[in-house]
């Protein structure tokens, strides 16, 4: 049996909060490309706009590379100081797009500045911000011309090169990558305005709002759109990029990394009587501890990793954990029964969910059940993406459409169930 899903816009599948934090501190470590403009302030201006509260500080001198940065003494002592929640870097323009300095000097430094970082800041994580090509493109070689890129017809053509480092070494590392290059390229693809300064390099006012507005939905994990900052532009404009930006940075294609440092909430349980235990499953990339936080359902609750629980009567519960990474944190939920309920419980039926992660098609093999069911897919946020009845047999759904992310698939009975799946 093929159930389809149909596909839902982006907004809806970042409403969920990552983290309820308001105020962030955020070090900025740049060259011009980051100083034009002041970004680091437009960035803070969006937040305000926001509602939010956004700490910056920010060490940006010209033409300064990854490799400069985790040497240079101020860089080295803004990041000891620690308390930062973020640490933004963006590499030297030409450097991602030459392949000897790309593999030499950009990778190896991007790894040193993070494990830097985490020495200082346990708690921080680490987006690169990724770079624009030039206006007309050209090649790309260094003082001596000893080393050079391709010569690049277009900025489309080098813009493909930048994205490529840029999404590589974000990959390599499991952090986030702020994609302020592919925002300026869907705009100018789009359109006749000119987001480079004079210099056919550097950006002007608008580009600098671009990459400000993925920058801040990068940190904060919220869409752009209806903010009322736009830094002296036109606001038809201004609300045009704002769109533009959410676009990209909420692409289903491609979801750079947004939500890597959520960890994902997760446990099993066995009942003897009316004493649970509980084994906790969540998994995060994080080495940091995680902290836990049980609700029972019984007006109890808990902090430990794996808790043990007696319940003072027979019943159906709904159990919490909410898995805490530092600003990160995941929930789950699922119902009990325990004792002499009755009921059917869901998790002593046959049922397989498979494969998680899922890239096109969720499959589910249910042997024979003692009643009819349901089942609900529905995003993070809680909205439904698809439904339909349970019945002994397999069933597939289909989510071809669907962006990459995490998801909730719940089968309902008398009881029901919540597991957490997530397609790439």
């Amino acid at each position: 049996m093929q159930h389809k899903c149909s596909l839902l816009i982006w907004a809806a599948l970042t409403s969920a909060h990552v983290f309820s934090q308001d105020t962030l501190s955020v070090l900025f470590l740049g060259n011009s490309y980051t100083a034009y403009n002041n970004l680091p302030l437009l960035v803070q201006n969006l937040s305000v706009s926001a509602g939010k509260t956004l700490n910056i500080d920010s060490n940006t001198p010209g033409g300064m590379t990854v490799e400069g940065h985790v040497s240079d003494l101020v860089s080295v002592e803004k990041i000891s100081e620690g308390g930062w929640d973020y640490v933004v870097i963006q590499e030297q323009s030409q450097i991602p797009t030459i392949d000897f300095y790309r593999y030499n000097s950009m990778y190896p430094a991007m790894g040193e500045l993070k494990a830097l970082v985490e020495q200082y800041n346990p708690c921080a994580r680490l987006i690169t911000y990724m770079t624009w090509g030039r206006r007309f493109g050209g090649q790309q070689c260094d003082q001596n011309f000893t080393y050079c890129s391709p010569d690049f017809a277009d900025f489309n053509h080098m813009q493909d090169s930048l994205t490529s480092a840029y999404t590589e070494i974000s990959d390599m590392l499991s952090v986030q990558c702020a994609p302020v290059g592919v925002a300026w390229q869907h705009i100018l693809n789009d359109t006749t305005v000119v987001l480079h300064s004079a210099d056919n390099s550097h950006p002007n006012q608008q580009g600098s709002y671009v990459a400000a507005l993925t920058l801040f939905s990068s940190i904060w994990k919220q869409p752009a759109q209806g903010l009322n900052y736009y830094a002296g532009l036109d606001p038809s404009l201004a609300q045009y990029y704002q769109e533009m930006s959410d676009n990209t940075v909420f692409d289903g294609g491609q979801d750079w990394n947004l939500y890597i440092n959520n960890p994902l909430a997760d446990f099993a349980h066995s009942v003897d009587g009316n004493t649970v235990s509980f084994t906790n499953l969540s998994t995060a990339l994080s080495v940091n501890t995680l902290d836990y936080a049980w609700e029972f359902g019984d007006g109890s609750t808990a902090a430990v990793e794996d808790p043990v629980h007696t319940y003072a009567a027979d019943g159906i519960y709904t159990v919490q954990l909410v898995v805490t990474d530092c600003l990160f944190a995941d929930t789950v939920q699922y119902e009990i029964a325990v004792g002499a309920t009755g009921i059917s419980r869901w998790d002593a039926m046959p049922v397989r969910v498979f494969p998680n992660p899922f890239h096109d098609n969720i499959t589910l093999v249910l042997g024979a059940m003692p009643e009819e069911g349901t089942y609900r897919l529905s995003d993070i946020s809680g909205q439904t993406i698809c439904s339909g009845q349970l019945v002994s047999g397999i069933i597939t759904i289909g989510t071809e459409l669907l962006p990459a992310g995490v998801y909730v698939l719940s089968l309902r009975g008398r009881t029901q169930q919540h597991i957490r799946v997530i397609k790439q």
